[in-house]
């Protein structure tokens, strides 16, 4: 001993005894100050400990060699980090395997029970959870290793060699180590201490050592955690029963620190408790575990077995728990009963999560039976604890109200008149309805939902007159004297109305409000909410005014120094929306000025509170959207105004992204010349805007604004569009969090270029389109390229005509077909996409048109045999096959649009169009040949007509398929001889197109170039302006079906 002073009440001897260094500690730590050092020497080692103060241990190792380990105190401890431990664990981990000494093993243990034990799982979060269990394995695979348990090249268990002497592990270490793995929550990390566990299990049953064996603790652990990992119920199931086998086996091995307690047996039930929901099987052990004879049962088993039973849907559609023991409820009772053979008597704290948890079901049949069955057991057993009283019946009506069930409201009712039934009866008194239970009742029935929206308006108006029913009986005593509604009930009935859309619902409220103030019951602010709220919803003509005079009614009180009712942002912005939806003239100004006076109030100071958000504008932006005349002086406006607004407030105010969303969408449906412009300097000027992060643009800005250029028709608009796609795609590059392209970017602006009149814009859009799948390919899911983008591709070059066109829409199609049999089932082809091609070879030129259509047409036909059915061909698909015909330059073309015509008429599936019709006589107009082959197409022009005029509705562009007609006779007219009868057919056919109102322009130089200079003037001779004959000059009739 160096010095050889003593502590008081130590001696040499009794130090010397003390096992650990641990336990020397603890000793310590509870002796007063003293500035004593005492020095062990053993061998190589030296232990030097002072005693600083009462809490405050510090120990030091070292060598010969002043080989320092780590010293930490018992402060240290109570903070540790995880930083810290790490640097412990590294030192450690760096020392080579098979030279641990004993001084190394005693600081793992000391690390690791400071893991375990100092810092606790509730304090950390999932990571460093993560990193407690990985640094804890590396730990005592550290000491493992010096055993020769583990492998540390192939970092796995191994059993642990039972021929050894003597071990550096001990079960203390095993301990801390498992429970840092097991509560890391990773699967991994789990199964390792599951596997530790299990080796350890092993070395006791054949050696039982006294110092390395498992311990109850561990299977709690294993049990415990075991719930967070997403395995199915029958693993669940499968492990919870192993687990406890592997316990039973330790106890019966005569492991006297295993033994299969309510700790272990408690765990298992919560584990299976949680899948209680989703598997009958976890239920049915939980049932066997409670009912298995000697099972270590408490209070905390009962619980999480009957809230088990309670809360699995699954079990209650089975209608009992094993399929002949009867329903749930009796199942409940069996085990309350088995509780009280235990002396585990059932009291109120057992009770109230039953009836709860059977309330939140909807149960109430089963409730009822069990209030019986409780107030049997008082009635027989004496089980005063249980005994309903209107505390349990005022539950179950809360918890009713909670589910938001359809029948809420109807099911609380039972349990009311269940009530007042028990206490007419006489038998218990404590269970007389009070205020709060009439008022649970009422606001069940204000909660109830309606899933079914057909139904949703019958329902709602069943609702109130309901809640109204019961009102007013309690207003006149109906209830019991005792019972007076308040403000509570009154409102209660009011939540209801706001669910009523039927048109008399602002009268009623208004009518329950005044009834309010008659029986001397104040309104509150929430009373003048629901009202303000219920007339902003309302149609009826009126109603926004009413809402802006309750607004008022709230100003005036709060002037007058009523604090209680000062008018908040619900009812502030009630009105505006209560104006905002009015048809009335000067609405949506009326809504402006409130909005004006918010932000007067706040500016003034007087209400600081009231400051402008999201659906103070919004509102009003989404009522101008609406506006039937976009164009109309006063609209426009009051955008501007709006626009000016949200970007002077946007520092002061709640305005948010979505605020400039929906005024961007408001400004891009206005109508303005220019709106795609001004939505984009809308858009930039959140791009500039950098004092609030609530405003920075979002993808829907970007895509709402390069849709607006996408659909614009401006010169440039396809540019415009293009350039925004790249500046979203450069500010998400940049970090920028909340813009990134999507599918819908890159299709609005494919879009774009389709409708665009460059001749290079079908290019452009190409590029775009493979460089949008190239982004795919590089694992960009957000811009999966879909049918509309290949279809969009196909239609810009269809649109431009170029003598490639065809073949590059045939090459976008099969490329589509490459993409969709990869895997990407949004790019699935479809009729439009075919069609689409065979669009574009129609206005080609090309003289394969005709037959490359046919082809594809023949195509879409097999696969459509094929199961593809989306790809069959329709009435637009023929009208291109026949579009082709009608500019082919074969002198049979009008015979082969006829046999196409047919071919359609024979097929169910297609819906024949005056188009259809149109482009057959466009064939026959356009025949050049013999004599004979014009007389032909002159023919069927003559019963093509006839078809279409007896096919066809009143409704129907016949314009177009008139002047066809007109048109082939120009070109087709037969000799002299012929004349005549053609002139006849023309002179019919157009006061048949006088009649359906289906003369334009176009239509009258097609007639005249149609008709002898002798029956123009006999039609026309008559007019001011012949033989100039314009269009004004003849009867509105003619025209009045033009489109």
């Amino acid at each position: 001993l160096k010095p050889p002073t003593l502590f008081t009440g130590f001696t040499i001897h009794y130090m010397m005894m003390i096992a650990t260094r641990r336990q020397l500690i603890r000793k310590l730590a509870g002796k007063r100050p003293t500035t004593s050092y005492i020095a062990f020497h053993n061998n190589t080692r030296w232990l030097s400990i002072s005693v600083v103060d009462f809490k405050n241990v510090a120990v030091k190792e070292q060598d010969r060699t002043t080989r320092s380990i780590v010293t930490i105190t018992t402060n240290e401890r109570n903070n540790a980090s995880m930083e810290n431990i790490s640097d412990i664990a590294s030192k450690i981990e760096s020392l080579h395997h098979g030279k641990l000494e004993d001084l190394e093993v005693r600081e793992i243990a000391r690390t690791l029970n400071t893991l375990a034990h100092s810092i606790h799982k509730d304090d950390l979060g999932k990571i460093n959870l993560l990193k407690r269990g990985e640094l804890s394995w590396k730990l005592v695979n550290k000491v493992l290793a010096e055993d020769g348990a583990f492998d540390t090249n192939g970092d796995e268990l191994s059993a642990i060699p039972i021929e050894k002497d003597s071990l550096q592990i001990n079960y203390s270490i095993c301990h801390d180590a498992i429970k840092c793995l097991a509560q890391s929550q990773n699967k991994q990390l789990y199964d390792r201490a599951d596997h530790l566990v299990g080796i350890i299990e092993e070395y006791f049953l054949q050696t039982k050592s006294n110092n390395l064996y498992p311990i109850g603790r561990s299977y709690a652990l294993l049990l415990d955690y075991l719930r967070n990992f997403r395995l199915s119920d029958d693993e669940i199931i499968e492990k919870v029963q192993e687990l406890l086998e592997r316990a039973s086996r330790q106890e019966d091995a005569g492991n006297k620190s295993v033994e299969v307690n309510h700790h272990i047996y408690n765990a298992a039930l919560n584990t299976l408790a949680s899948r209680a929901d989703s598997s009958p099987s976890a239920v049915l052990l939980i049932q066997e575990m409670i009912e298995k004879e000697g099972a270590p049962l408490d209070h905390i088993s009962f619980s999480l077995a009957i809230k088990s039973i309670l809360s699995s849907k699954s079990w209650a559609e089975m209608g009992s728990i094993d399929g002949t023991t009867g329903s749930t409820t009796s199942i409940v009772e069996r085990l309350l009963l088995a509780m009280d053979q235990l002396k585990l008597k059932p009291s109120q704290k057992t009770m109230t999560p039953i009836l709860d948890a059977l309330s939140k079901r909807g149960k109430v049949d089963q409730i009822l039976l069990l209030i019986d069955w409780m107030e049997d057991m008082y009635q027989s057993h004496g089980w005063s604890d249980i005994r309903p009283n209107k505390i349990h019946f005022n539950t179950f009506i809360s918890a009713l109200a909670k589910t938001n069930a359809v029948d809420s409201g109807i099911q609380a009712m039972k349990i009311l008149e269940k009530m007042k039934h028990l206490h007419r009866s006489g038998n218990n008194e404590e269970v007389q309805p009070d205020l709060v239970t009439c008022n649970a009742v009422l606001n069940a029935i204000s909660k109830e939902g309606n899933p079914n929206d057909s139904k949703k308006s019958k329902s709602a108006r069943d609702m109130c007159e309901r809640a109204e029913s019961l009102l007013q009986k309690m207003e006149e005593g109906g209830e019991g004297s005792h019972i007076v509604p308040d403000l509570v009930s009154y409102n209660s009935v009011l939540s209801a109305y706001m669910n009523d859309t039927s048109p008399d619902v602002a009268t009623k409220v208004e009518e329950l409000l005044h009834r309010m103030t008659q029986r001397d019951v104040a309104p509150d602010l929430l009373s003048y909410t629901i009202c303000i709220n219920t007339f902003a919803r309302s149609k009826t003509s009126g109603s926004a005014q009413k809402a802006e005079d309750l607004l008022r009614v709230l100003e005036k009180s709060y002037a007058e120094g009523n604090e209680d009712l000062k008018p908040d942002m619900r009812c502030y912005n009630s009105v505006i929306h209560a104006w905002a939806r009015s048809s009335e003239d000067g609405a949506l100004s009326q809504a402006n000025k409130i909005l004006k006076e918010m932000k007067l109030l706040r500016e003034s100071g007087e209400r600081p509170d009231l400051i402008l958000d999201a659906i103070s504008y919004t509102s009003i932006i989404s009522a101008l959207t609406r506006v039937s005349n976009k164009k109309d002086p006063e609209s426009v406006r009051l955008l501007d105004d709006m626009m000016s607004m949200v970007r002077n407030e946007v520092h002061e105010s709640n305005v948010d992204s979505g605020v400039y969303n929906a005024l961007i969408h408001a400004q891009v449906h206005s109508g303005d010349i220019g709106a795609a412009e001004k939505a984009e300097r809308l858009l930039l000027s959140m791009l500039t805007s950098n004092d609030s992060l609530a405003v920075r643009p979002n993808t829907i800005t970007f895509n709402t604004v390069i849709d607006a250029w996408s659909k614009s028709n401006e010169p440039k608009g396809a540019a415009r569009a293009e350039k925004l796609l790249k500046t979203m795609q450069k500010l998400h590059e940049e970090g920028y969090p909340d813009v990134r392209p999507d599918t819908y970017s890159f299709a609005s602006v494919l879009n774009a270029y389709a409708n665009s009149n460059n001749p290079k814009s079908a290019r452009k859009a190409e590029d775009i389109l493979k460089h949008m799948q190239t982004l795919y390919e590089e694992g960009n899911d957000n811009v999966k390229p879909n049918t509309i983008c290949f279809s969009t591709v196909i239609k810009a070059y269809s649109r431009h005509q170029t003598k490639d066109a065809g073949e590059r829409g045939e090459d976008i199609l099969k490329l589509m077909f490459e993409v969709y049999s990869k895997g990407n089932s949004d790019a699935k082809p479809n009729t439009i996409a075919f069609t689409s091609v065979c669009n574009a070879w129609s206005k080609s030129g090309e003289r394969q048109a005709i037959k490359k259509i046919e082809d594809l047409m023949k195509w879409m036909t097999q696969l459509s045999e094929d199961g593809l059915i989306d790809v069959y061909p329709n009435e637009f698909t023929y009208n291109s096959l026949l579009t082709a015909v009608s500019r082919n330059k074969d002198p049979n073309k009008a015979t082969k649009a006829l046999d196409t015509l047919r071919f359609m008429q024979s097929d169910r599936r297609v819906k024949i169009n005056s188009f259809t019709y149109t482009n057959v006589l466009n064939a026959c107009a356009y025949t050049h040949g013999t004599p004979n082959v014009v007389n032909t197409a002159l023919r069927i022009a003559i019963i093509v007509l006839e078809e279409a005029i007896e096919n066809t509705e009143p409704d129907d562009r016949l314009n177009i398929l008139f002047g066809a007609f007109f048109q082939a006779c120009s070109n087709l007219m037969p000799l002299e001889k012929d004349k005549a009868k053609i002139e006849k057919v023309v002179e019919a056919v157009f006061y048949k197109c006088c009649d359906r109102g289906q003369v334009d322009a176009k239509l009258l130089s097609q007639v005249r170039k149609a008709c002898s200079t002798q029956l123009f003037l006999r039609m026309f001779g008559d007019s001011k302006s012949f033989p100039n004959l314009k269009i004004n000059d003849i009867p509105d009739s003619w025209k009045k079906n033009v489109k």
